[in-house]
């Protein structure tokens, strides 16, 4: 997995130290910057945030858990992996299918026990968060009542695939 922040101020080196006693190798990475003002040491921390996303995605993996909500009408999934996307049928009665393309190292797949439930599986978190919300962008409702007509695929919970 790999991220450019070449766009940022930022000097990003890596090391290691040896502890003498015990003998054991430790690594570690140092994410600086020099002269700077608020807004890039803000940017300093958003850079760590998203190495910090590097390593828990590649060694746990993010799953997005996402309910499928049918008030109304009935909603048919299916999920075509092999073609990388899923199409979203009779949403509020229409005839027409929506498709939703997965992004690179995203997978999908149903809950066994809970049907009204998918899982978003990646080791890349703007991957699977950007996935989800296509899911759920393509089922909005125009010209009803949100209150009322609650019909839809929202993510109800973000969690890691390793706990």
């Amino acid at each position: 997995m790999t991220k450019s922040f070449k766009h940022l101020k930022v000097e990003i080196t890596s090391g290691s130290e040896t502890n003498p006693t015990t003998k054991t190798v430790s690594r570690y990475i140092q994410v600086s910057t020099y002269m700077s003002t608020y807004k890039q040491s803000a940017v300093l921390f958003t850079c760590l945030s998203h190495i910090k996303n590097m390593f828990k995605g590649v060694t746990k993996g993010f799953r997005y858990k996402m309910h499928i909500v049918k008030k109304h009408f009935p909603i048919e999934i299916k999920i075509n992996n092999n073609e990388r996307n899923i199409e979203i049928g009779r949403f509020l009665g229409e005839r027409n299918i929506k498709v939703v393309p997965l992004l690179e190292g995203v997978t999908v797949s149903k809950n066994e026990k809970n049907v009204e439930e998918l899982y978003f599986d990646g080791i890349d978190i703007d991957c699977v968060s950007l996935t989800c919300a296509h899911v759920q962008q393509i089922c909005i409702i125009n010209g009803k009542d949100k209150r009322k007509f609650l019909d839809g695929i929202y993510v109800n919970e973000k969690t890691t695939i390793d706990k």
